[in-house]
């Protein structure tokens, strides 16, 4: 049998890829409304070392949400995983900060 052979080099991923991971991810959690953002920040904040992302994610969350550290805790364990599958790198400190919540508004 012949082996297959691997190429050598090697694949960076640019910061604002987990950026958009993230983003998206929390755009498809449920009771969370929406990221953070401001004129500084983009809602993320990352720290990467030795192939660990850590980060500090702000959120708007849905009044309506059944459980604030439900929801969250549930954002962290979905981030870790596509962070993992979607650029083979290990979710270190995921830390959530609800900056407000989105309140319908009255009729």
């Amino acid at each position: 049998m012949e082996e297959k052979q691997k190429a050598g080099g090697n694949t960076t991923v640019a910061p604002e890829v987990i950026e958009t991971i993230i983003q998206m991810t929390a755009n498809d959690t449920k009771g969370i409304s929406r990221i953070y953002n401001t004129n500084a920040n983009n809602g993320v904040k990352l720290k990467i070392t030795d192939g660990i992302v850590n980060a500090d994610i702000y959120l708007i969350l849905d009044a309506n949400c059944s459980n604030t550290l439900e929801v969250c805790n549930n954002l962290q364990r979905k981030i870790a995983r596509a962070i993992k599958e979607m650029v083979g790198m290990k979710a270190g400190h995921l830390n959530i900060h609800v900056e407000d919540f989105d309140y319908p508004e009255a009729d």
